[in-house]
């Protein structure tokens, strides 16, 4: 090509790149879409699930009638984008959804809050995970805390009785207690 005709088209040559170069910046970080396994089945402890769409907090909930003999806890839960994206658009969650819970202490009265509570310090971070060529059931519940509070960085799946029995017979969309979220049950 001559080099008039290289000169001429470098322009748009430039504008071109620099178009790929700030929708790449503006693009949302590459990140594992899909849950990352040990061979051994344990799941690795999500990275990045506060950057996740916030789902929903709730404060205190229990499943049984009787009062809690601890104090009331948050729970923050977040949903990776592209599930969310998903079953915004259908209502159903994909298969590689990863919701992670964050439990944190709820403290009052501090500073200058004299009414209400505030999430005070994280104590645990749990997972849920849609994945029918690992889970006979489809979704497999995690805890990424060990009983004397300290964080693990891989988690097995709970018992089948354990969390997978209870959101089976209660959730109000695919093992996903979307009643509790009015993200999740909006979908507008």
């Amino acid at each position: 090509m001559p080099n008039s005709q290289v000169r001429s088209c470098w322009p748009t040559m430039r504008k071109a790149v620099v178009i790929a170069f700030v929708a790449a910046l503006l693009a949302p970080a590459a990140g594992p879409e899909e849950p990352r396994f040990t061979a051994d089945m344990e799941l690795i402890h999500p990275q990045g699930y506060r950057e996740w769409v916030f789902v929903g907090s709730s404060l205190g909930m229990s499943y049984s009638e009787e009062q809690p003999r601890r104090e009331a806890k948050f729970h923050n839960v977040y949903l990776k984008p592209a599930a969310y994206h998903h079953f915004r658009e259908t209502g159903e969650f994909p298969e590689g959804t990863i919701l992670v819970m964050e439990v944190a202490t709820a403290a009052s009265q501090s500073s200058i809050n004299r009414h209400g509570q505030f999430q005070d310090n994280f104590v645990a971070v749990e997972a849920a995970v849609k994945d029918s060529s690992r889970f006979p059931e489809k979704w497999a519940y995690f805890s990424f805390t060990e009983r004397d509070g300290s964080p693990k960085k891989t988690a097995k799946a709970f018992p089948k009785d354990s969390c997978w029995s209870c959101h089976n017979e209660h959730a109000a969309t695919d093992n996903v207690f979307s009643q509790f979220y009015p993200v999740l049950r909006h979908r507008e």
